[in-house]
């Protein structure tokens, strides 16, 4: 696995009760999912832990996941015990304590690497800001895959187009009449069209949201972390 894929999952716990069934036939793929999704955050928890070298890891992450799966933990798992983003940090720190007691039990095989250096090209940050920060931030990407998709079948490239420029291309210093330009759109049109796919955007990540939340747990305050980030 590759700490790149930071695609961030819908997480409906209909999906994570079906993984608590070793019978399943789609438990296979849907594990390989879980992985493939929840990758990102576990990574940057695991980063953020001792400051550890990229490598080692992506290695303590595909160790995590591996020991996760192995010792049938999802089984146990169920919304009335918190939420699945609790449940993981959860596991992460334990899986990691562990770590640290077996590598402080064996000699020390090679230097880590330069502390300073570590800190230079990976700011401090605790484990959970680091699991929280790539949390939402996939939530959020999820969500705008998913605005893109609704928009284009509904043939609105042009929202998709002007949204994008406008709100997601960070290098973009375009004002309304110079992407009206671009676009072949008055300056009202640009401004309607980002109106209504910014409506459709909190529409969309009130979904993506309510997704992974477990039964009865309260959206709005959830909302309102994953946009204070």
């Amino acid at each position: 696995m590759s700490a790149a894929h930071a695609a961030f999952p819908s997480t409906q716990w209909s999906q994570l009760n079906e993984l608590r069934d070793a019978g399943s036939g789609r438990r296979a793929r849907l594990l390989e999912d879980l992985v493939h999704k929840y990758w990102k955050p576990a990574y940057d928890f695991v980063r953020s832990w001792r400051n550890v070298p990229a490598d080692q890891a992506e290695d303590l992450t595909q160790q995590f996941f591996t020991t996760l799966l192995g010792r049938g933990d999802l089984e146990r798992l169920s919304p009335e015990k918190g939420s699945f983003r609790a449940f993981l940090r959860t596991a992460l720190r334990n899986f990691l304590v562990s770590a640290d007691r077996a590598v402080r039990a064996r000699p020390q095989l090679r230097p880590l690497t330069d502390a300073d250096e570590l800190l230079d090209r990976h700011p401090r940050v605790t484990p959970d800001e680091a699991f929280d920060r790539a949390w939402t931030q996939t939530v959020l990407g999820d969500a705008v895959d998913r605005l893109r998709e609704e928009l284009r079948s509904e043939g609105r490239h042009e929202h998709v187009a002007v949204f994008e420029a406008y709100c997601l291309d960070e290098d973009c210093q375009l004002t309304y009449e110079e992407l009206g330009r671009r676009h072949g759109l008055s300056e009202e049109e640009v401004r309607g069209r980002l109106r209504e796919t910014r409506r459709r955007m909190r529409q969309v990540l009130r979904r993506v949201v309510r997704d992974y939340l477990r039964p009865g747990e309260e959206i709005e305050g959830e909302l309102r972390f994953i946009l204070a980030r």
